[in-house]
């Protein structure tokens, strides 16, 4: 039967990954037998086939065989997931020797080799899916701020801010669980239809600040050692002076990552709004190399190098040591949450419900302590029931959702029907038929975008109309970021951002 080769192969990839040890295959083969429900009888001979690179195709006809025998509830996509990573629980290491492996790597060889060689056994185990990711679209734009990462992410389907919004508010029942998709519960547990296996996962326990967190890698990475750090409790996302203390702490212990987290509030927060984490990686974005348009000092913060950031959002960066860098980005905090300026549209509340937020992202660099805090308010009005500081309805054909800690970096996560949609479009704008666009429900929404910018490409050749559209995503997502901006770049704008720096 095929379905016992595949168990020999999936046992010869875990062997050349080192998930196992020889001694180890017999226990792991006769629990892949109880898995599957075989009496082993007919065990495919050895075979001298090399291992494959990773185990997503074996998996695949695992639990293909599994539905066709009826060991799944129903043969749907998610009941096949859940039996794949039944599968690769059975090589996962125990939490303890996961802990111990890290912390021995991380005295013995250091920061970097301690997390790369984590990251790595995430890879291994398929708990970080790669070679769904490896299908995500993936390239660069030139914009006036540097270059911008633009994904077409083709493993998740899009969210609407409104639903997000709602989730955040939703109260837990008592009988969830794990409450979420962040808490610390959800290792190693089996999932089901609402709720993915999570078998597989290992997460590694930090203290930040005196508190209890735990580090774990994204199943679905967006760049390079994509990490989430959770808090130990299932609570709110929440900005305060203690958050600051927590990021500026974890890049203190592993200094070639960065450490971020997504504003607080509805609309211009993160799509987890109900458990407070942070997320993080080894990767340098735009915002990162943004130079600086005005620098200046505060007294009280005499070590502390304060600079407006050339960013399409309203971003400072905060330098110096450890402390000085934590008070002065709490005073930033204390007094955007309570400042208001009419003048451009800014209210720091409406009755009880707060607007004003922060985006923070921190680094080591150089020696010293770098913060970045990217100013944020979610007010809604009659003419902008999206947000006055959210992404434009004329460019919501290309993103609608929030522009969360990620899109803040500079890199755009967009919606996974945009690959079809844009080769549609053109292969329409290849033969000089794009106004067919309107005639097509599918593509009405992209009509006017594309006529906002084909006269600028007069005479193209039909085998540029891709890279044409490519570009225009990276720009559009730029003018999207500027959109989020709550001092804009304009002489107002740019006066109003003084008249908030005079006031810190």
């Amino acid at each position: 039967m095929p379905v016992y080769k595949n168990i020999e192969e999936l046992l010869a990839y875990a062997l050349k990954n080192k998930l196992i040890q020889p001694c180890d295959v017999t226990r792991a083969r006769n629990a892949l037998f109880e898995l599957l429900n075989l009496d082993g009888a007919r065990r495919a001979p050895a075979h001298n086939a090399p291992p494959p690179q990773d185990p997503s195709e074996i998996l695949a006809d695992i639990s293909f065989y599994a539905a066709q025998e009826g060991l799944l509830p129903m043969d749907t996509a998610t009941y096949r997931e859940i039996f794949e990573t039944a599968a690769m629980a059975i090589f996962t290491k125990r939490p303890d020797e996961v802990i111990k492996n890290f912390f021995d790597a991380l005295k013995k060889s250091g920061a970097k080799k301690a997390t790369g060689g984590f990251y790595k056994y995430c890879q291994k185990l398929y708990y970080i899916k790669t070679d769904r990711v490896a299908k995500n679209l993936r390239w660069k734009t030139a914009t006036p701020y540097g270059n911008m990462d633009i994904t077409i992410n083709l493993s998740k389907p899009e969210k609407d801010p409104k639903e997000i919004a709602l989730h955040g508010k939703m109260p837990i029942s008592d009988g969830a669980y794990p409450k979420c998709l962040l808490c610390k519960e959800n290792e190693g547990f089996a999932g089901n239809l609402n709720h993915p296996a999570r078998q597989n996962l290992r997460l590694r326990p930090l203290k930040l600040n005196g508190g209890k967190w735990y580090f774990q890698y994204s199943p679905y990475v967006y760049y390079n050692e994509h990490c989430i750090v959770l808090s130990e409790q299932h609570r709110p996302m929440k900005i305060t002076a203690e958050t600051f203390k927590n990021l500026l702490d974890f890049v203190e212990m592993f200094p070639h990552y960065f450490l971020g987290s997504n504003a607080d509030l509805p609309v211009v927060g993160g799509s987890i709004l109900n458990h407070d984490h942070y997320q993080g990686g080894r990767y340098a974005f735009a915002l990162e190399k943004a130079g600086s348009v005005k620098n200046f000092k505060i007294k009280k913060f005499a070590g502390v190098s304060f600079d407006i950031l050339r960013w399409p959002m309203s971003a400072l960066r905060l330098r110096g040591n450890k402390k000085s860098v934590a008070a002065a980005a709490a005073r930033v905090l204390a007094v955007w949450q309570k400042y208001d300026d009419i003048a451009v549209n800014i209210r720091h509340a409406t009755g009880k419900t707060q607007h004003n937020t922060i985006t923070p992202v921190a680094r080591f660099k150089n020696g010293k302590y770098e913060m970045d805090l990217v100013l944020r308010n979610n007010r809604a009005d009659d003419k902008h029931p999206w947000g006055i500081f959210h992404t434009r309805p004329q460019r919501h054909n290309i993103k609608r959702e929030n522009i969360g800690l990620i899109e803040v970096l500079g890199m755009a996560i967009l919606p996974g029907r945009l690959k079809t949609e844009m080769a549609q479009i053109a292969a329409l704008m290849a033969k000089g038929e794009q106004e067919k666009m309107a005639e097509l429900s599918s593509l009405a929404q992209h009509y006017n975008w594309v006529n906002s910018f084909i006269d600028n490409y007069k005479g193209f050749k039909p085998a540029q109309a891709e890279e044409i559209l490519l570009r225009e995503m990276g720009r559009t997502f730029a003018a999207s970021l500027a959109d989020c901006g709550v001092f804009k770049h304009d002489a107002a704008g740019k006066a109003a951002f003084l008249r908030f720096i005079n006031k810190l």
